[in-house]
């Protein structure tokens, strides 16, 4: 059922995906004691809600997500956690009143957690955003650190897309 739901997220049939992750999975987890499986799951309902513009509604599942998979020690989830929340965070605005610090702080946590990890798609990812919110900031110097640390992980992807998003992003931040 968790595959069937992901081919129906990534085909943009985001009701009938969040249906069988709320129905069918989460029940399943829940009567077999798997927590690790079940706010697994609860982070893809999040990133369905979020798609769905229900940005409240998917912080507040990651939030709830974040006391497990420190508890677990899953450290892959908790940079998926922070990632999310940071993103969301800035996507409701949260930068613009008072919260840049606490985007900054997860997005830190989930950047070194990404470094820990040696995957370079979420260096990639993590650091792009990790650099806007450091030059948001005033941080510019950091934010360059950081996009060479992006860039060196696209590049080991051979990610010509992110590349060029790394460069698009030096030079806005070097403008600034």
């Amino acid at each position: 059922q968790g595959k069937i739901a992901d081919i129906l997220a990534s085909r943009g049939q985001l009701d009938e995906a969040l249906r069988i992750r709320v129905e069918e999975q989460l029940p399943v987890y829940e009567r077999l004691g798997d927590v690790r499986s079940k706010a697994v799951t609860q982070g893809k309902i999040a990133d369905i809600l979020a798609s769905r513009g229900q940005l409240d509604e998917a912080l507040a599942l990651h939030e709830q997500r974040l006391p497990v998979a420190e508890r677990l020690g899953d450290i892959d989830s908790l940079a998926h956690i922070r990632y999310s929340m940071a993103a969301l965070r800035l996507q409701r605005g949260e930068h613009e009143s008072g919260g840049l610090q606490r985007i900054h702080d997860d997005l830190v946590a989930a950047f070194a957690i990404s470094r820990q990890l040696g995957r370079p798609d979420i260096i990639g990812g993590i650091g792009q955003l990790l650099a806007k919110v450091l030059a948001m900031g005033g941080e510019r110097e950091e934010a360059q650190d950081v996009l060479t640390l992006a860039e060196a992980a696209f590049a080991r992807l051979d990610n010509a897309a992110g590349l060029a998003q790394v460069r698009a992003l030096r030079e806005t931040i070097g403008a600034s």
